[in-house]
């Protein structure tokens, strides 16, 4: 649900996008009024055109739907609110809670995200602030710190993914989306220096001897740091001709080695980061992997792994 501001901004908030039924449809539209009604006179430069809100509202929160960047002028922002208590009161109150969460976001956004250098999100933050305290939907901070699940400093775990077409689905028993949301869950609030916020696991899937070898070689082992979003990114290579003839276990293990690995490479790093615990990050990841192995009790049955 989106709407659209003529002169400068648009906005979209969305409760619970992962959930075919939309439940909460005319607090979405609500929200976006208001926050159009605000920023409709305002100028804050345009290198952010769009605010995408992703508000979660599930009983068991998965911090791994927490995604946070600008990209082609979207900021797309996203946090929880509280279920039992956005449950049990009225729609003017579940309004006043996806606005504040909106405004949390709205500091996360000038705190914590690579910003372009045309866009003053400070006073945005602020001037946000007043305009909902001014209409009386501004909570305190005892109920902001209750309702609204952020955390500012973190670390995230990601997969980016490539698979080539000789790649059969089936034979792929790994879902490389629950390991990512497990790690995410376990690490959530947690930090290992100030110098990386993100470590981008890049896995390749590819047949060795197959058609797209010569040009996917090419990334094998590689990595880097990203100094503008404070992350790391270490490739490896994964070979479908032996991966397809192994059972969940053994598949999932060979991950764990090479996810464990590849926080090794970085002390291989030329140009390494001043403040990053690898050795803290590596053993809270083994231990991480392995319980999931144990709680999953991996079996042969078939999952997705993209």
């Amino acid at each position: 649900m989106k709407n659209y501001n003529v002169k400068k901004y648009e906005c979209c908030f969305l409760i619970n996008q992962h959930i075919f039924e939309k439940e909460f449809e005319a607090i979405q539209q609500k929200a976006m009024n208001v926050f159009l009604h605000f920023i409709a006179d305002k100028n804050y430069g345009l290198g952010i055109k769009l605010f995408r809100f992703d508000i979660y509202v599930e009983p068991n929160i998965n911090f791994g739907r927490q995604t946070d960047s600008v990209y082609s002028a979207c900021a797309h922002l996203s946090a929880h609110i509280d279920k039992q208590l956005f449950d049990k009161v009225s729609d003017d109150e579940k309004l006043k809670l996806v606005l504040n969460a909106s405004l949390i976001l709205v500091k996360y956004l000038e705190q914590r995200v690579p910003l372009p250098k045309d866009f003053n999100a400070d006073n945005l933050f602020e001037d946000y602030k007043e305009y909902l305290k001014s209409q009386s939907l501004l909570l305190d901070q005892t109920e902001t710190d209750r309702a609204i699940i952020k955390f500012f400093d973190t670390t995230r775990f990601i997969f980016r993914r490539t698979e080539t077409i000789e790649v059969d689905k089936s034979k792929i028993y790994i879902d490389l989306n629950q390991v990512q949301d497990h790690i995410n869950n376990e690490i959530a609030g947690k930090t290992f220096g100030k110098s990386v916020n993100t470590v981008d696991f890049g896995f390749e899937l590819y047949d060795f001897n197959g058609g797209f070898a010569t040009f996917l070689k090419q990334t094998e082992n590689y990595k880097r740091y990203g100094t503008k979003y404070k992350n790391y990114l270490v490739v490896k290579h994964f070979d479908y001709s032996e991966i397809k003839n192994l059972d969940e276990q053994q598949q999932y293990r060979l991950l764990k080695a090479k996810i464990l690995e590849g926080i090794n490479d970085y002390d291989d790093l030329k140009r390494k980061p001043k403040d990053f615990n690898k050795v803290g990050f590596y053993n809270i990841m083994e231990n991480i992997l392995n319980t999931y192995e144990k709680q999953k009790k991996l079996t042969l049955i078939p999952n997705s792994i993209i």
